[in-house]
């Protein structure tokens, strides 16, 4: 326990001295509050078990999460940095969550107040956890067994869409954020994988107008092609973008008006984009008070 203790302190620290993000408390799942009709903690914890392994950690209520981890997990993070840029409350908005696996970013939207919430879940496993999740919260959230390879079949818009955790397994980036764009009518939250920015880290290729056509040095706007399982010994990852890469696509995809770049870690970038002037998020307030933010 104090090893564990001390472990997290260490860390916190770390991050503090980098200017990355400081998770939230081990805890801050449970002190924001209970479900509203909390089942027995015995039942919750082994219906978790029937359903593990997991990758989210959520609070399912009566000091029951998920993951019995001596910390926060990544996608809590993610959240405590994009809070800043959200609403005090989403009412009236709707939200579509893309690759929601067990529902974490799905159900904050809908606490914090979101008109409808869908989350699109591929994996029969991950969407059964989503399920649990819902069910333990009583949330009005629908989840439906797709992903983002069928965004072309959905005949609905959304106010926000959470692309998080999703890019860099995903075979044709750009043609998903197109996509995400014919649902979207207002903001892109994307948080992602990237390649690290370096200033040696360069590639040489033709660039240029006709008449200046030549081979050029570039220090930005690329993405790596991953094979096989060399990422994490992850076979699902396909490719892992620069800043300037994912910030490019965005515009290309029909999001003009972009956040700046919020790192949650030296390869984890957090992004808002929206097709609108005026967007019901705050973009400049991506990442307040806690993220780093660079280029």
């Amino acid at each position: 326990m104090i090893s564990d203790r001390l472990e997290r302190l260490r860390s916190r620290l770390e991050r503090r001295i980098a200017g990355y993000p400081v998770p939230p408390s081990a805890d801050a799942q449970r002190r924001a509050g209970e479900p509203p009709r909390p089942r027995p903690a015995g039942e919750l914890r082994a219906r978790a078990d029937g359903l593990a392994p997991w990758y989210q950690r959520v609070y399912l209520g009566s000091g029951v999460h998920t993951l019995e981890w001596p910390h926060a997990a990544h996608h809590e993070t993610v959240w405590a940095a994009l809070e800043p840029a959200l609403p005090a409350d989403l009412r009236g908005l709707s939200v579509l969550d893309v690759g929601a696996n067990a529902g974490w970013f799905s159900l904050r939207a809908k606490r914090r107040g979101a008109r409808r919430v869908v989350g699109l879940e591929p994996d029969p496993r991950y969407l059964a956890q989503a399920e649990l999740c819902r069910e333990a919260w009583d949330a009005d959230v629908e989840y439906r067994a797709l992903g983002a390879d069928d965004l072309g079949s959905i005949e609905e818009s959304f106010d926000v869409v959470l692309a998080t955790g999703l890019l860099y397994h995903l075979r044709h980036p750009l043609l998903a954020l197109e996509r995400i764009a014919d649902l979207c009518r207002d903001a892109v939250v994307v948080e992602t994988e990237v390649v690290p920015a370096r200033r040696r880290q360069r590639i040489r290729m033709r660039l240029g107008p006709p008449d200046r056509l030549r081979i050029r040095s570039v220090g930005a706007g690329f993405m790596k092609f991953v094979e096989g399982d060399e990422l994490n010994g992850d076979p699902s990852n396909w490719w892992v973008p620069d800043t300037e890469c994912v910030r490019g696509m965005l515009r290309a995809a029909g999001f003009r008006h972009l956040s700046r770049p919020c790192y949650l870690e030296a390869t984890r970038l957090l992004l808002v984009a929206s097709k609108a002037e005026r967007s019901a998020l705050d973009l400049d307030a991506l990442g307040r008070a806690s993220a780093t933010s660079r280029g």
